[in-house]
């Protein structure tokens, strides 16, 4: 049966799925990668096609297409990137050249699943607010920090000694979080600032999507990324909780397209 694998080439790491020809996901996993992947860590499979979505540096995704021809071969790889008409009707009047392609995927898969008004959040190392309206049209967007650039970066304005005592605590984020992590107010550096920075992360999202979002009847928060599950604990308002939206929409891109190489 053909298989297709499926990259998600993000700022700290690579992640991927292998999916049938109907789109059903085989397997997924992911790396923690900055920089470089050897052939051997990519997974074992015969695929018809490689599909990708890259944000940051061009050098990684040439990186990732040296490690996958040492891998598979000749086998066609396709890098996405977005357009102003996307498939399903989305139009984006955003800077192109500035809208990253994992956005421009994770707005193709809600697209690809509703036709109401949306907010999309992805909560990754960097935190983008997207909004649609019920044609499929971009109203635009907001970015933040993510948690841990968010955390690194005040961390750095301490002192040695301090950011040594509170490292320990800035290392539980995503899915390190205790079961029972609670964001009341903290005794210790490393907890205020980790309590600090997620609580003041959902509320602003909470507040631009409410703005941008509220006027339009019937609006629906979709949420991804690596930091997708603890953030949708902390919003007051229903949301669906979508860890592989990128790759959804992926598959929607390129789905006309199979077996071309290149960038679509």
């Amino acid at each position: 049966m053909p298989e297709f694998l499926l990259f998600d080439l993000g700022s700290t790491s690579l992640k991927w799925q292998v999916r049938s020809e109907t789109g059903l996901v085989l397997e997924e996993g992911r790396h923690d990668w900055t920089a470089s992947v050897s052939a051997s860590e990519l997974p074992q499979c015969r695929p018809r096609a490689v599909w990708m979505v890259r944000v940051g540096m061009a050098e990684r995704e040439e990186s990732l297409r040296a490690a996958l021809r040492a891998r598979y071969g000749g086998v066609p790889v396709v890098s996405v990137h977005p357009r102003a008409e996307g498939p399903g009707g989305l139009r984006l009047d955003y800077d192109l050249q500035q809208f990253g392609a994992d956005r421009y995927c994770a707005l193709l898969g809600v697209v690809a699943r509703t036709r109401k008004p949306a907010v999309i959040v992805d909560a990754g190392t960097a935190v983008t607010v997207d909004l649609l309206d019920e044609d499929g049209r971009h109203l635009g967007g907001y970015i933040l920090p993510g948690l841990r650039g968010g955390l690194e970066a005040v961390n750095r304005l301490f002192t040695d000694a301090l950011q040594t005592q509170v490292a320990p605590t800035l290392r539980l984020t995503g899915a390190t979080f205790p079961a029972d992590s609670a964001v009341l107010p903290a005794h210790d550096t490393g907890k205020a600032l980790l309590h600090g920075w997620r609580l003041g992360l959902a509320g602003a999202v909470q507040r631009l999507g409410a703005e941008a979002g509220g006027a339009q009847q019937g609006v629906e928060w979709w949420l991804t990324g690596g930091d997708a599950g603890w953030l949708s604990t902390l919003l007051e308002r229903p949301v669906h909780v979508v860890p592989g939206l990128v790759f959804d929409g992926l598959w929607c891109h390129l789905r006309p397209r199979r077996g071309k190489g290149g960038t679509a």
